[in-house]
């Protein structure tokens, strides 16, 4: 599926490229993120309809650049076979202390994955986009800005009830701040069959 939606009339948008996750396996980081909220603390609990796996963020984007992301995109879809994954085991950004970020942790074929990722960021690179220089980490973000409670080792190993899927899809999000959820798919391109 190849989707545009129609922008409104801003000029720049805050844009990141992700593999989204399916109903089942945010279903599980949801339940897993309640339970969580007794004993730990974080400024801003991800929605589960935002939950995904980031593979490069774009950042501030004049809106008529938008068409070319997606070019490039569906080409990379239209080559790329799904990638088997499996939630599993959790994690955090930060000292234990005070972590930045709680994320849910994936397995499965990260190869594959990463391989991806690297096709990402070297079609977005002649675009413009500049290539992250740190190590790729494919996460689910759960929650951020921590503010207080018990983050055990055993929270972090333990994670949501494991799950596996195919991705089969890129999605090209805006984000809109202040908005819950807060991204918008504004293009999905399904990976060949």
């Amino acid at each position: 599926m190849y989707l545009l939606v129609a922008t409104d009339t801003e000029s720049v948008m805050r844009l990141f490229i992700a593999v989204p996750l399916p109903e089942v396996v945010s279903n599980r980081i949801a339940r897993w993120a309640e339970a969580l909220r007794t004993d730990v603390s974080f400024r801003k609990w991800v929605h589960p309809q935002d939950y995904h796996i980031t593979l490069q963020f774009l950042g501030d984007t004049k809106t008529e650049r938008v068409e070319s992301v997606l070019t490039s995109l569906r080409r990379i879809a239209d080559e790329q076979e799904a990638v088997q994954l499996r939630l599993q085991g959790a994690g955090v950004f930060g000292p234990a202390s005070a972590p930045r970020i709680l994320w849910a942790g994936i397995s499965g074929e990260l190869e594959k994955l990463g391989l991806l990722q690297q096709r990402v960021s070297s079609v977005m690179a002649p675009l413009g986009f500049t290539v992250e220089d740190r190590p790729y980490k494919p996460h689910i973000t759960t929650a951020r800005k921590y503010t207080g409670g018990n983050i055990t080792a055993d929270l972090v190993r333990t994670g949501p009830e494991p799950v596996s899927w195919k991705a089969d899809r890129l999605v090209l999000f805006r984000t809109k701040m202040h908005s819950n959820p807060m991204y918008e798919r504004l293009g999905s391109m399904e990976f060949k069959r």
